[in-house]
């Protein structure tokens, strides 16, 4: 027997792979629940899984980035469907270009022995633009325009249901009933948040469909969906919290009578939900995720996931309205492919724990071991024992969900110290400790080898033709001429302004709209012009007579804009036209909310808005609007199409800002690998620059935009102890909130071929400044 406080030795490591899936790869099994656990074939499992999203990540790096989170120990990757990005156009399908072949991804999943949750959703919000679905839903045809989105909607249920079907067919080879590794998958998500925006009736009627509806498309498969607990009972609710333990013994058993097993598919680690450009950065201490693991999986957890295991990169232009381009701040897998110092091996030490101790976790089955209150400052202990076989395998749990207090508590004849807000895992023969969710000493760094790459062979630019071909206030002459490169962008007339998305169909960040206004003799004596109008994009460019006067910046969802816009250089007269230009750029629609049909973007686009020239209301106006920018129709960013453009070089010296509105061409040589052993990682820092559009060798890396996170005179020391909530332990105040922009290496050209980083600026820049860096792993995993 030990006696005596026990501790924790760093020494201490329990190596185990345990992937049930392997034992039934290729051949037809069912799933099944319990109270306790999931079953396969009747076998009880125990899922350890990880989120990672195939279309945020390029394929070329799929196999190494599924090895690198199947390292940590889960058995499951989880992973959403994105509507959007695979049904283009009303019944047209992509199910093969760029990151889009799901069905590859998830065959490298199943190669590598794990098992997958497909969360089909549709709705699946994931920073997302417009939360996954696809902004057709929400053109204003007649087809459309009654259509409400999650509710009981004919138009929406019949949009849901045929993606649904659709995803299903095409995957439905990779289910478990064909031996595949998708043995579970989801519909909708996180409901429960929302249905109060409905009336009572209508919520619980459409998820009693989408539940039923879900069943008829796959009558063998195990369906769940998440926060939504009044789901009939033959789909298994599923928790998305940071502490899922009180959730499943307080609420999900006892409102399933104890026939559910724990499903839980976010627990929130890495994830930028709570990520918009211009906020600090948000940081989990990994004490405090752990613990909540540790208590989970000790209370009866059937399936835990990490949200996110590895995030990615939100390439192009799929990521939801401010939210940052990095889909990865301090998950246990880094953006560029490489473990996190912060959480790697810690987290990787508990998951591995628990694979040891899944015999005696489901020898029990659903007779769980009761939580016993061992002082009366909330350490409980659980202890998971076989009642009839002592010599089988045992563990014990001690928690102490006390925030303030360490308390040193007695267990048989064994002390043992528990940290405040932490657990312990006990092997049941030895009562030695094998885990402590509070000690670090298992997280050893990982050696990294870093460079920053400035060796650009040129650096040039080239004015965008639909803005800069406007006279520029300040500019000289030779930049405000008309070239010969600029083909003129289709020009469309309304009699009212347009909502952004429904205009362009999510082709472009930008629109244009044009007016023409008569000045009248107070105009002409003032010398000024007041325009008023509410905006609900993120940039705001106003030109008159083709000539650039301002530029607004917005990060909140809509605002009211008041700007006095100076004519004397105009050299106008009284009854003379004068031209407004408005460009309205954005920045992706919402990923989370209520009644997306409503949503829009744009400028004054809704009834009662108004568009103030003078004190005149010019709403009523004929308008013009193009849609995108010149270099995005003619392909600036891709080299096969750039290279007769009238390019002008820049000076490396060059410290002064350039003009608004260029893409610059940055050429250089892929460099040698830091470490010989190991390939470089690469990203580009983005200083000197403010906002636009990135590509590497055409190929788009996604918006950029380095405004700053607010300053805070005094930011409290990040305690892990008590309840984490997004505002707490956030760092890098004062800085951008990022600066960072990845690319993968296998974008870069070999041979001696040059590379191409091609970037769009709204306003003026440094170019000069811009740099590679570049990251290398020195040590092994």
């Amino acid at each position: 027997m030990f006696s005596g406080i026990v501790q924790c030795s760093s020494s201490t490591r329990v190596s185990a792979s345990y992937l049930p899936y392997l034992q039934f790869r290729d051949r037809p099994y069912n799933v099944t629940g319990s109270m306790r656990s999931l079953h396969l074939n009747d076998v009880p499992i125990l899922v350890q899984s990880g989120s990672i999203h195939y279309a945020r990540i390029h394929p070329d790096d799929w196999l190494s980035m599924i090895q690198l989170v199947k390292l940590t120990g889960i058995n499951c990757i989880s992973l959403y469907i994105f509507w959007s990005y695979h049904e283009i156009e009303p019944g047209v399908y992509d199910w093969t270009s760029e990151r889009r072949n799901v069905t590859q991804f998830i065959e490298l999943a199943k190669s590598e022995g794990l098992l997958v949750l497909l969360r089909i959703g549709p709705y699946v919000d994931a920073e997302w633009s417009y939360g996954g679905l696809p902004v057709w839903l929400r053109q204003f045809t007649e087809k459309y325009k009654d259509i409400e989105i999650r509710t009981v909607n004919q138009l929406w249920q019949m949009e849901m249901q045929t993606f649904t079907t659709a995803v299903v067919k095409h995957l439905s080879p990779l289910f478990a009933s064909n031996g595949g590794p998708i043995f579970m998958l989801q519909i909708e998500n996180e409901y429960g948040n929302i249905a109060h925006a409905f009336p009572p009736g209508d919520a619980t009627a459409y998820m009693q469909w989408a539940s039923d509806m879900a069943h008829s498309v796959c009558s063998v498969c195990y369906w769940i969906t998440c926060r939504y607990e009044d789901m009939d009972v033959k789909t298994n609710n599923a928790n998305n919290d940071y502490y899922s333990g009180d959730w499943l013994r307080n609420v999900h058993w006892p409102k399933h009578n104890n026939t559910q097993p724990g499903i839980t598919t976010e627990n929130w680690i890495g994830s930028p939900g709570w990520t918009q450009f211009g906020s600090a950065k948000p940081h989990r201490p990994i004490q405090d995720f752990t613990y909540s693991v540790v208590q989970y999986v000790a209370y009866g957890a059937a399936m835990h996931n990490t949200y996110l295991m590895y995030g990615g990169t939100n390439y192009g232009r799929i990521v939801g309205r401010t939210h940052t381009t990095t889909y990865s701040f301090d998950p246990p897998i880094l953006e560029i492919g490489i473990p996190n110092n912060n959480h790697f091996n810690h987290l990787r030490h508990l998951l591995n724990t628990i694979n040891y101790y899944v015999p005696a976790l489901l020898s029990v089955g659903d007779n769980l071991p009761p939580l016993v209150n061992i002082t009366t400052k909330g350490v409980v202990s659980v202890i998971y024992a076989s009642p009839s076989n002592t010599s089988a395998q045992s563990v014990i749990f001690l928690i102490n969900n006390n925030d303030k207090l360490d308390q040193t508590v007695k267990l048989e004849d064994s002390f043992y110290t528990v940290s405040a807000w932490s657990a312990l895992i006990i092997d049941g023969h030895s009562k030695a400790v094998v885990y402590n969710s509070a000690n670090l000493s298992d997280n050893t760094p990982f050696k990294l080898a870093t460079a920053q790459f400035k060796n650009f062979s040129s650096i040039e630019y080239i004015p965008e033709p639909s803005l800069n071909s406007l006279v520029f206030k300040n500019s000289n002459k030779s930049e405000s001429k008309k070239s010969s490169f600029h083909a003129s962008l289709p020009v469309t007339n309304t009699t009212v302004m347009q909502e952004h998305y429904s205009t362009t169909l999510d082709k472009s960040d930008y629109l244009t709209y044009t007016t023409s206004v008569q000045l009248t003799e107070f105009d002409i004596e003032l010398q000024n012009i007041t325009l008023t109008l509410p905006m609900r994009c993120e940039s705001l460019f106003i030109f008159l007579n083709r000539k650039w006067q301002t530029s607004i910046f917005n990060q909140q969802k809509e605002i009211n804009v008041s700007v006095i816009l100076n004519i004397t250089d105009l050299n106008l007269k009284t009854y003379d036209t004068i031209e407004l230009k408005l460009v309205g750029a954005t920045m992706g629609l919402d990923s989370y909310g209520i009644h997306f049909e409503t949503l829009g973007r744009g400028l004054a686009f809704q009834p009662n808005d108004t568009v103030m020239f003078n004190g005149k209301n010019i709403i009523s106006n004929k308008w013009n609007y193009q849609i995108g920018l010149t270099g995005e129709d003619k392909q600036y960013f891709n080299p096969n199409n750039n290279t007769n453009l009238p390019w002008k070089p820049i000076s490396n010296q060059l410290s002064t800002k350039l003009s608004n509105f260029n893409w610059y061409r940055l050429k250089f040589q892929t460099p040698a690998n830091l470490v010989s052993n190991s390939n470089n990682l690469y990203q580009v820092n983005m200083t000197g620059m403010y906002k636009g559009l990135l590509y590497m060798n055409g190929y788009s890396l996604g918006r950029y935009l380095t405004i700053n996170a607010p300053n805070k005179d005094h930011v409290p020391p990040c305690d892990y102890r008590g309840s984490y909530d997004p505002s707490k332990c956030r760092y890098d105040w004062g800085k951008p909130t990022q600066i960072l922009y990845h690319f993968s290496a296998h974008l870069l050209n070999k041979n001696g071929i040059d590379n191409e980083l091609i970037i769009f600026e709204e306003t003026d820049a440094v170019p000069t400044q811009i740099y590679i860096q570049i990251t290398a792993l020195e040590s092994s995993y």
